[in-house]
């Protein structure tokens, strides 16, 4: 009997790496080769463990919903606008500077092409939309003000793109702090420093 040949990389490892190939190649370029050779590990080995580029695709995809999930559970639910801001200050600034947005997107334009990708990017963004709505004080409104703050968010950082001054962060939290200004006139709403 052949004794299993034990692993030289954890899932995580792989799927890490399949994330840094994917973002320096796109889903087009990106190869089993490719990762395979970012771990110096046989294509063969990556064949035997995830059966295809789709599926090691896929697994990544379905790791970074389940990423998000952990780390929106992670954060404490503030109710009230100052809670919210706090809240949407943490999530807007984990996009950083920009810098990588573009190969992000390009793997988001691949999620809208399949349907099981389309399906994992949608419970994607509605988590994020319930993790809003969780913030927001008590109103009739609720549910939709959260879409809208979502939506400003996604439309903010497209702007971005063209426009690209300041940081992403700073371009995005200066246009959700218009918006809460308008939903919550009384409430002051400061950005962190730079």
């Amino acid at each position: 009997m052949a004794v299993p040949r034990p692993k030289l990389h954890s899932d995580e490892a792989i799927l890490d790496a399949t994330m840094e190939v994917l973002l320096r190649r796109g889903l087009a370029g990106f190869t089993l080769n490719d990762v395979a050779a970012e771990l110096g590990m046989s294509r063969a080995a990556l064949i035997q463990r995830f059966k295809n580029k789709d599926t090691l695709y896929r697994r990544v995809m379905e790791r970074s919903g389940a990423q998000r999930r952990d780390y929106l559970a992670s954060m404490p639910v503030e109710v009230g606008a100052q809670g919210l801001w706090r809240f949407l200050t943490e999530i807007i600034s984990g996009m950083g500077t920009g810098e990588g947005l573009d190969s992000y997107l390009l793997l988001a334009w691949q999620d809208l092409r399949d349907t099981t990708l389309r399906r994992m990017a949608l419970e994607r963004n509605l988590m994020v939309r319930d993790a809003i709505a969780a913030r927001l004080p008590k109103m009739a409104e609720r549910n939709e003000v959260a879409a809208v703050l979502q939506d400003v968010i996604a439309g903010a950082t497209m702007q971005w793109m063209v426009e690209r001054e300041p940081s992403l962060t700073r371009y995005v939290l200066e246009r959700v702090r218009r918006v809460l200004g308008l939903l919550f006139p009384h409430e002051s709403f400061e950005l962190p420093k730079r």
